[in-house]
C-alpha cells in the first residue's frame, strides 16, 4: 500500500460523477504540476497553462501546484487530481499503486558532453546522467570508482542516485560496499564537493558544472567528466486510470495541440523545459522497475 504522506495542503474542488462502472467524468479537471522549479515562478505560468486546456478540452480545468511528488500521489490516488505532471521514479512508484498512468512523455533537446543543448537535433524522451571526478583522482571509468567517496544529489534522486548505482553494479562494483556515498543535498553541491577535494568523483544531471562556472570558472578544468549512465526515461504527464477513455484522448490531444503553437510552446518549456510530447507506454518504463528492485535491495542511506 501506499506509505502514509505528510504535507498535502492543496485546496481542490473538483465536482465529479462517476458512473456504476467507476469511471470518473469530472465536471471541473483538476491538473497538478510539481513545484521543481520557485513556486512564485510556476504560479505565473499556472493561468495560462489552465486557459489553453480549458479552450481546447472545452471544460473547467483548474490548475494548481502540489508541494511535493508525494502529495501528487496521494492525490491522483484519492482522485481528487486527475492529471499529473510525475517524474520518472514518481510515475512508476504511483503506475504500480493502480494511482496513475502515463499517456504523454516529455520530449527535450538533447545535451553534448558539456551541457550544450542540441537544437539543431531532433528531440529525445530520455536524458543521462554523468559521472565527474576530480582531474587528478586517477579516475577514468566506472571501475576506477572503487574504493572512492561519491558525492550524489540525494538517496532518491534518478540521475543522481538509482541510475548511478545500477551503473556500479552492471560494471561489477558493489554499491553497498565498494565505495563511500556522500549524500551532497543537490547536483550543484555534489560538483563543489568533487571540486574542494572533499570527495574524489560525483554523479549528476549533464551538465551541473555549466550551474557553477559563473562563481568557478576553472570548474571544468578541476571536475572534469568521465563517462554517462544510460538512457533515464523522460518525465510523464498521467492521468488517474478510472478516468473516462474518451477524456483521457481529449488531454492527450490538448497538450499535443498546445505545444504546437508558440504561446503554448513557451509555457510548457517555462513549466518544464518540455519542448515536445509524444504517446507513452507503461512497457517503456520497465527498466526503472529493474532498477529500483535492485536499489531497494541494498542497505544505502
Amino acid at each position: 500500500m501506499l506509505k502514509k504522506m505528510l504535507g498535502f495542503g492543496v485546496v481542490l474542488a473538483a465536482l465529479v460523477a462517476c458512473g456504476d462502472s467507476g469511471v470518473i467524468r469530472p465536471e471541473v479537471l483538476e491538473v497538478q504540476l510539481i513545484p521543481s522549479r520557485d513556486q512564485e515562478y510556476l504560479n505565473a505560468q499556472r493561468a495560462p497553462l489552465q486557459e489553453l486546456l480549458e479552450k481546447e478540452l472545452g471544460m473547467k480545468v483548474n490548475v494548481t501546484i502540489a508541494t511535493d511528488y508525494n502529495a501528487l500521489i496521494e492525490a491522483m490516488a484519492a482522485k481528487k487530481v486527475h492529471v499529473g505532471f510525475l517524474a520518472t521514479t514518481s510515475y512508476v512508484l504511483a503506475a504500480d499503486e493502480g494511482h496513475a498512468e502515463a499517456i504523454l512523455k516529455s520530449l527535450r533537446f538533447d545535451v553534448d558532453d558539456n551541457g550544450n543543448l542540441l537544437k539543431d537535433k531532433p528531440l529525445v524522451d530520455g536524458y543521462k546522467a554523468q559521472l565527474v571526478a576530480r582531474a587528478d583522482a586517477g579516475i577514468r571509468d566506472v571501475k576506477d570508482l572503487r574504493g572512492r567517496k561519491i558525492a550524489i544529489a540525494s538517496f532518491t534522486s534518478t540521475s543522481g542516485f538509482v541510475w548511478p548505482a545500477n551503473l556500479l553494479a552492471d560494471n561489477g562494483l558493489d554499491p553497498q560496499k565498494d565505495v563511500t556515498w556522500v549524500n551532497a543535498g543537490g547536483h550543484d553541491k555534489a560538483i563543489l564537493a568533487v571540486y574542494n577535494g572533499e570527495v574524489d568523483a560525483a554523479f549528476t544531471f549533464k551538465d551541473a558544472r555549466n550551474t557553477l562556472e559563473k562563481d568557478y570558472p576553472d570548474v571544468k578544468t578541476k571536475v572534469v567528466r568521465v563517462t554517462d549512465t544510460t538512457p533515464i526515461p523522460n518525465d510523464t504527464i498521467s492521468v488517474i486510470p478510472e478516468l473516462a477513455p474518451d477524456l483521457k484522448e481529449k488531454i492527450r490531444q490538448a497538450f499535443l495541440n498546445i505545444v504546437k503553437n508558440p504561446q503554448g510552446a513557451e509555457i510548457m518549456r517555462k513549466i518544464y523545459s518540455h519542448e515536445g510530447y509524444a504517446p507513452a507506454t507503461d512497457a517503456e518504463y520497465a527498466q526503472v522497475r529493474t532498477y529500483l528492485k535492485r536499489k531497494d535491495s541494498w542497505d544505502i542511506k
